[in-house]
């Protein structure tokens, strides 16, 4: 069963699974004319769904290294000092500040760190499935990059970042 409602979730903590879990995103480049798909790896983070949904929160993080397209130089050009810097912030996180319910389903509005800068974001929960050990959830949201810190690189990538989470947590409480 698939479901954008918290409400058919089991209260309780979910520790997410790294190796379940990614972050897909894509970008844009060259002025904004083609699409760049990539991912990074889901280094941790939980899930605490609350009996009313509205007080759930969640955090995860990131390897900002991991940040993988289909192009190797770029790739070392994202990861570097004028970009995403990872030499000297190695994680991206977030922190949710609030869940809501929408007429569309469920929000998760928080705080993304990137490169020690933070921005504000909103997750749009696209579902919660039940597997067989917790769940999975899929997010999505747009990075307004510049806004997150990340000002250079205007030629290299666009300035808005659609990303999907894809998370599978296991219940720990």
């Amino acid at each position: 069963m698939t479901t954008n409602t918290l409400t058919e979730v089991r209260t309780g903590t979910y520790r997410i699974e790294p190796a379940r879990s990614v972050c897909r995103f894509t970008g844009t480049h060259i002025f904004g004319l083609k699409p760049v798909p990539g991912t990074m790896a889901v280094t941790g983070g939980t899930i605490s769904v609350a009996a009313d949904p509205e007080r759930s929160i969640a955090s995860a993080e990131l390897d900002a290294a991991s940040f993988t397209t289909d192009d190797p130089r770029r790739d070392r050009d994202v990861r570097g000092r004028r970009l995403l810097d990872v030499a000297d912030h190695p994680e991206i996180g977030f922190r949710s500040t609030r869940c809501r319910r929408t007429g569309d389903g469920w929000q998760l509005a928080g705080v993304l760190a990137v490169r020690g800068g933070s921005c504000d974001v909103v997750l749009d929960l696209v579902s919660a499935e039940p597997v067989a050990d917790g769940y999975r959830f899929v997010a999505t949201c747009a990075v307004d990059r510049v806004a997150a810190g990340v000002t250079s690189g205007r030629l290299l990538i666009g300035r808005l970042v659609h990303v999907t989470l894809d998370i599978h947590a296991t219940r720990t409480a």
